[in-house]
């Protein structure tokens, strides 16, 4: 039983998994792993279908907004309120 416990993955380890993935390939065994993984845990099942889901909408966005006229930016007020808001927050930990 100790040799099966050495090769499963923690949560956290098949999350970083399941986000890594998505960038790269992973290796046979990284890969034979988190299958085993996914087989066993509900919840990184819907965390790596969250994940797919993700991707995929980032994919559609960057396709319509590839071309020059496409208008989405930040304010500079919403960039400035986003930059205030992260500095009082870095402040405060």
């Amino acid at each position: 039983m100790a040799y099966i416990s050495k090769w499963m993955l923690a949560c956290d380890e098949a999350g970083y998994l399941i986000s890594y993935r998505e960038e790269h390939r992973l290796g046979l065994v990284r890969w034979w792993r988190l299958q085993m993984h996914l087989l066993s845990c509900h919840l990184c099942r819907k965390y790596a279908r969250q994940i797919k889901q993700l991707s995929h909408s980032l994919e559609q966005y960057r396709e319509q907004c590839s071309h020059d006229s496409c208008s989405h930016s930040m304010t500079e007020e919403a960039s400035a309120r986003i930059h205030r808001e992260i500095d009082n927050h870095l402040k405060a930990n």
